[in-house]
């Protein structure tokens, strides 16, 4: 039981790692806007600080692996079905992240070339399923656990992160300069 607490504190580490990363590359980077920019170009081939930022991103991805195993791994113990689900598709979102920045890490190079076409492919297919397990857990949550306040709540993120990430991506196609 300790031992799970512990490793579900991972996932406040993460995200302090993650919001770190992005905030000394708004801060490092020239020309890196968080709000016009994808996320990937501070660890890109070929930048500046990559080494360091690739550091906190993969910190970030492993607390995010073992929370998410961890919360997989509780809730086949006690959860419903969606909610397994919802925790299940967090963990292929973890794995798949580690993949993608590991394997297929953005490149300087024009943003149409085949590895910069298959990151920004599996960056897309890691915000659906995270959107969908946010969903799947809200409902879960409210409908099959009877725990209102955080189905409330996880449905609120789900919602929010919807609309932030179709906004960030009209806010990269049209060139905004916000």
């Amino acid at each position: 039981m300790k031992l799970q607490k512990g490793f579900i504190f991972l996932g406040m580490l993460g995200v302090v790692s993650f919001l770190l990363h992005d905030i000394l590359g708004w801060i490092l980077i020239k020309g890196y806007n968080p709000i016009t920019s994808y996320i990937s170009v501070l660890t890109a081939d070929g930048t500046p600080y990559s080494p360091f930022l690739r550091t906190l991103i993969q910190l970030y991805q492993l607390c995010f692996l073992v929370f998410s195993a961890t919360l997989s791994y509780k809730a086949f113990k006690k959860y419903s079905t969606y909610t397994k689900i919802g925790f299940v598709l967090l963990f292929i979102v973890a794995a798949i992240s580690i993949f993608t920045f590991g394997v297929f890490p953005m490149t300087m190079e024009s943003s149409t070339n085949a590895q910069n076409i298959f990151h920004l492919l599996l960056i897309l297919l890691i915000i659906i399923l995270t959107n969908l397990s946010l969903f799947l857990l809200a409902f879960g949550y409210w409908k099959k656990e009877k725990i209102l306040l955080i189905g409330k709540i996880t449905l609120t993120f789900a919602v929010v992160f919807l609309l932030s990430n179709l906004l960030h991506l009209v806010a990269i196609a049209m060139h905004w300069n916000v």
